[in-house]
């Protein structure tokens, strides 16, 4: 029993056909996937391609310049003249021919299926093959040939012809084609266009070979035909060209010694037996470049707001950044935005800083020693409830004698603040504006002429009452020195927020300059963020289709 092309037999055989099949509804799947895209070409592909997939049909295509001698050659290989071989470009359109009944087609754009008989009205065909514009494929099927119906050979235009619709038509071909028979003139064979197009062919992971037909114009005495063969291979690896095969052929000289006709012909038999292990592997590769294809056409659809958004681009300019370049960009950015970040805790920063070396400055600072801790015992005794100096004019005499420590107090303790602390205070405050690449004249001199006062109310305020013990002394003149350390630090601190506002000042300045070119790389980091997002719908798409292909394998 046969189904679908394949001769069901066992189990194994059934397996392969439903791959085949398996495989052409994948093919069908993808179609609706791209149509629902926007896509109408590549869709046509697939569904072609599935058509082929289902009976596991293999196509050798025959492609080359148009005098090359193709269509004699599939002629003299069917061993009956089904094609014209006027050396004049004779298919604008792919002209397909397979094994089984007598039966010749031409699918119009206008007309739908027109049929003819290929034994009596080939002349009309011919003419329906030469007119581009009105057909889309021929296809001729005829018995008695080394075909079946299975397998099939294209005849597609020649490539150097500058019809335009010529070289569509066989681009358009090329995903039927399981194999590539490239045919060339041998005194062509060196054409960049040969190189070019056989390239194109090899890095679509199609098999090719190279058929360098009419050797029999070879003049052995100018060049021997081994050296001229080595010079043919050779051209092609220039080119990092690798073909499968390539064959010598004369058509006009059979028995010339060097003619690989039979050799060719075998091969091509060749290739039908191992059909379906080549259709096989050729149908998920053409599947692979039509998905490429219809990422070109959903990168084509994008194009305009692409430029748009490129346009917008090139409109941006920042010093020293491509704006072109999306990781220059976004390294700038973030630069930047650091920059900002900075700027915008540049006071604050400051503020903690200088809160903390002062607090570092006024706690090593050391306010008594032994002549205060004396100075301050007499003058506490002074203080205390029944203190009396003499007999006669006693009270005048006690308050002179009051009077006289605390001036000593007074005397003793601000040498030692204006010794080891109101000196270094000022030194440190006079500087702060240069730390932070400021200059303030002003501020200079208002620190330096501040006067913080230690008056005996001062001393007064901080005697507690009821204290007379010796170790009340060492309180006492830790407490007015802490008293005075707070005065100290009240007026660095608003010295501080002079300094802060200073830095606040300077940062404005900074952020305005800064801010422009930072709303500059931010609008260039969206634009290319809109660019990688079409970019990124493009592999998605390729991703999503390549997905529904791997299911279907």
């Amino acid at each position: 029993m046969e189904k679908g092309g394949i001769e069901v037999l066992d189990s194994q055989v059934l397996i392969r056909e439903t791959d085949f099949s398996r495989l052409a509804h994948t093919w069908e799947e993808l179609a609706e996937v791209m149509k629902s895209q926007g896509d109408e070409n590549t869709p046509l592909k697939l569904i072609q391609l599935a058509a082929k997939t289902k009976n596991a049909e293999l196509n050798i295509a025959f492609c080359g310049h148009f005098s090359a001698g193709k269509s004699t050659m599939i002629n003299t290989l069917l061993g009956v003249n089904l094609l014209p071989s006027n050396p004049i470009p004779t298919s604008a359109n792919v002209v397909k021919i397979r094994g089984g009944e007598k039966a010749a087609r031409v699918f119009t754009m206008n007309s739908g299926v027109l049929t003819f008989d290929p034994d009596t009205e080939m002349e009309k065909l011919k003419q329906f093959a030469v007119d581009g514009d009105t057909v889309e494929s021929v296809e001729v099927s005829y018995p008695g040939t080394f075909l079946d119906e299975y397998a099939s050979l294209l005849d597609t235009p020649g490539i150097d012809s500058t019809d335009a619709a010529h070289k569509i038509a066989t681009e358009s071909a090329l995903h039927l084609a399981d194999v590539v028979i490239y045919m060339m003139d041998y005194n062509h064979v060196q054409a960049e266009e040969n190189f070019n197009f056989t390239k194109t062919l090899k890095d679509r992971g199609k098999p090719v070979y190279l058929v360098v037909n009419m050797i029999d114009k070879h003049i052995d005495f100018e060049l021997d035909f081994d050296s001229y063969k080595e010079s043919v291979e050779e051209a092609f690896a220039t080119w990092n060209i690798h073909p499968d095969g390539i064959f010598y052929t004369s058509l006009a000289e059979p028995d010339h010694s060097e003619n690989m006709y039979e050799e060719f012909k075998g091969m091509l038999s060749q290739l039908i037996a191992d059909r379906e292990k080549l259709v096989g592997t050729s149908v998920r590769s053409a599947a692979e470049h039509l998905i490429d294809e219809h990422i070109q056409v959903v990168r084509t659809s994008q194009a305009d707001q692409r430029q748009q958004w490129e346009a917008q681009l090139d409109g941006l300019e920042v010093e020293g950044i491509d704006s072109r370049n999306a990781a220059a960009v976004q390294e700038a950015l973030e630069q930047e935005e650091a920059t900002a970040a900075a700027l915008e805790k540049r006071a604050e920063d400051a503020r903690v800083q200088m809160e903390k070396e002062l607090s570092v400055l006024l706690d090593n600072a050391r306010l008594t020693y032994f002549s205060t801790n004396e100075a301050a015992r007499s003058y506490l005794e002074s203080r205390k409830p029944g203190f009396k100096v003499g007999l006669l004019f006693a009270g005048k005499k006690t308050e002179e004698e009051r009077e006289r420590r605390e001036e000593a107090l007074l005397v003793e303790f601000r040498e030692k603040v204006a010794g080891n602390l109101d000196f270094h205070f000022k030194e440190w405050l006079g500087k702060q504006p240069q730390v932070f690449d400021l200059r303030n004249e002003e501020y200079h001199a208002s620190v330096h002429a501040t006067k913080i006062e230690i008056t005996g109310e001062f001393l007064s305020k901080h005697i507690k009452e009821g204290a007379a013990s010796s170790e009340y002394v060492l309180n006492y003149c830790a407490d007015i020195s802490s008293g005075m350390k707070l005065e100290y630090r009240r007026v660095g601190l608003s010295f501080i927020a002079q300094v802060v506002e200073m830095i606040k000042e300077k940062v404005r300045v900074e952020s305005a300059a800064q801010g422009e070119r930072l709303g500059a790389l931010r609008e260039l980091a969206a634009l290319h963020q809109k660019l990688a997002g079409l970019a990124a719908r493009e592999e998605e798409t390729k991703g999503r289709l390549l997905a529904i292909m791997r299911g279907g394998e």
